[in-house]
């Protein structure tokens, strides 16, 4: 699908080489860094996580209109993502801390014997897929997506049934606080995967499946359908061999104060919406 060129006024190679070496060097050493995905954050751009301080740092004039914010925040993730690897070879990303909310630089560090669950290859073989023609693959959006293999038209329904383990959100936590020790670095490859049911309820699954990868638009391309009974997924408008698949997260019912936790800190509130896991 052919991408619209964004023309913002700042440069990513101005901004951040060549300290970006110095930053991902440091970053490596310190074990203690916090990784997002497969990314490691190298350094903090700002620690105000609302959209107004982002722009500002990027030499764009602040919005009042919140959607059309996040959407020139997207723009700057895009764009950082394409200038830095055109210009290094190596891939760095803008986006969010599900730490501490702040608005960080990351680095895709390529040293996998730390982590394999962040290598594409393990990811791949060790996720159940959902459906059929769709693939795992490097995201510009974030860590890994989930992209089409071949054109989907609107109203198919890749996944008639989204299964999983009904659970209370307290019940949940729980059974991740327990079991998270004895995972070691599988820890973050199970408990990241479940669906929010009216209630304060969550579908959960021990395990990743492809709808894992779907990564968040506001301007999705596809939607979680509940007929009361069961979730499945539907395509909303048509998507071209290539796209990468994604779900507006805020749209799911939410477990109660699930906005104000570090984890979706990325996101901001709709009438009526909620999110996923990650």
């Amino acid at each position: 699908m052919e991408k619209t060129k964004r023309y913002l006024p700042f440069d990513s190679g101005a901004l951040f080489i060549p300290n970006c070496e110095r930053w991902k060097t440091e970053a490596i050493h310190d074990p203690e860094q916090e990784y997002l995905g497969d990314m490691l954050r190298i350094r903090t751009i700002t620690r105000q996580g609302s959209p107004i301080p982002i722009l500002r740092h990027f030499g764009l004039e602040p919005v009042a209109d919140a959607d059309r914010a996040f959407d020139l925040v997207g723009d700057i993730q895009m764009q950082v993502y394409e200038e830095m690897l055109a210009l290094t070879g190596e891939e760095y990303r803008v986006d969010w801390s599900r730490q501490d909310s702040a608005f960080c630089l990351w680095y895709r560090d390529r040293d996998h014997s730390r982590d394999a669950t962040r290598d594409l290859l393990f990811v791949r073989t060790n996720t159940k897929a959902l459906f059929g023609d769709a693939e795992i693959r490097n995201s510009p959006v974030h860590g890994f997506g989930l992209f089409a293999l071949r054109k989907w038209s609107a109203g198919e329904v890749p996944c008639g049934r989204l299964d999983g383990q009904v659970l209370s959100h307290d019940e949940y936590e729980q059974l991740q606080l327990r079991m998270a020790p004895a995972l070691g670095r599988m820890r973050h490859f199970f408990f990241m995967e479940w669906n929010a049911l009216p209630g304060n309820m969550l579908l959960a699954r021990p395990f990743r499946t492809s709808y894992s990868y779907i990564n968040h638009s506001p301007e999705p391309n596809l939607k979680v359908s509940f007929d009361g009974a069961n979730l499945s997924l539907v395509v909303l408008r048509d998507i071209q061999p290539d796209e990468e698949f994604t779900l507006d997260y805020r749209l799911e019912p939410l477990p109660r104060g699930y906005f104000e936790t570090p984890y979706s800190g990325y996101l901001t509130p709709v009438q009526h919406g909620a999110t996923k896991h990650e």
